[in-house]
């Protein structure tokens, strides 16, 4: 109960600050929030953490707040408990405090000093572009289908068909799929990833005028007629970010590898290899 009642005030307090952030005022960073065995959480703490999880994950609402303030405090209550107990002056955590020390120290300069350094304009993009349209390419077929609610209506379709009846008046006449039925079935140029993985699989396994088996999706039961096979290049603005993102990891690498190099020269090294045996 009294559980409860501690969450039901951190939740209100919470919102109280949430509250006042809409009206304009920032919450006090230093501002107490928890207190465990005479340890202050401070929302400064409390936000970093937040700010953490919606990095990794989506926004969080406002009344979830209590849950990640929960959170904080079992993290500290478990980390006094190893303090007490010594962990901290076990050589092997030391050890592995240490290495996380450096990572952080390492992505932080990293972030300051390359990161910020990096630009691609978008002119460099449409040159990227236009120069590996290749990459680009994707495989597409022509397909038509026909589009009903039962495995016999759609072999009796199939098998009209195989007799020699028009596919175009057929998926006129019976098709379920309105977007289609009008032009004879036809769905016009498709590309993988655009439909059911059963459809796709069976319409780029067709060739140009063949009809296929049945097909079930979760849409119904599916009587496909190849058409021709092609390849077709992604406009730019479909690719354009993961351009970028791409070059932008590159001159990354290139720049962390400067950065490298030149700090590499303003060392100080020694190295005593015949040691390492």
């Amino acid at each position: 109960m009294r559980r409860a009642i501690c969450g039901m005030g951190v939740g209100l307090a919470l919102l109280v600050w949430a509250a006042a952030g809409n009206a304009g005022e920032a919450p006090d960073a230093g501002r107490v929030v928890a207190r465990v065995n005479g340890v202050d959480i401070t929302y400064a703490q409390f936000k970093a953490h937040l700010d953490r999880l919606e990095r990794d994950q989506r926004p969080i609402p406002p009344e979830r707040y209590g849950e990640i303030l929960q959170a904080l405090v079992q993290q500290e209550i478990l980390t006094q408990r190893a303090l007490a107990e010594g962990m901290d002056k076990d050589p092997a955590v030391v050890s592995r405090l240490e290495q996380v020390r450096r990572n952080i120290l390492i992505e932080e300069m990293v972030k300051r000093r390359v990161v910020p350094r990096i630009s691609v304009s978008d002119e460099e993009v449409r040159r990227a572009y236009e120069d590996n349209k290749s990459l680009f390419s994707v495989e597409t077929v022509a397909v038509s289908h026909i589009l009903v609610k039962s495995q016999a209506e759609a072999e009796s379709l199939r098998k009209q068909l195989e007799a020699g009846k028009d596919f175009a008046e057929l998926a006129k006449a019976h098709s379920e799929d309105a977007g289609s039925k009008e032009k004879g079935g036809s769905l016009g140029m498709i590309s993988r990833g655009q439909t059911e993985t059963e459809f796709e699989e069976e319409a780029f396994r067709l060739k140009d005028g063949e009809i296929s088996p049945v097909v079930k999706t979760q849409f119904g039961y599916h009587v496909l007629k190849g058409g021709a096979h092609g390849t077709a290049v992604k406009p730019l603005g479909e690719v354009k970010e993961q351009i970028r993102q791409a070059m932008v990891q590159i001159r990354q690498q290139e720049m962390f590898q400067q950065f490298l190099s030149d700090a590499e020269k303003q060392a100080k090294v020694e190295l005593f290899e015949d040691r390492l045996r």
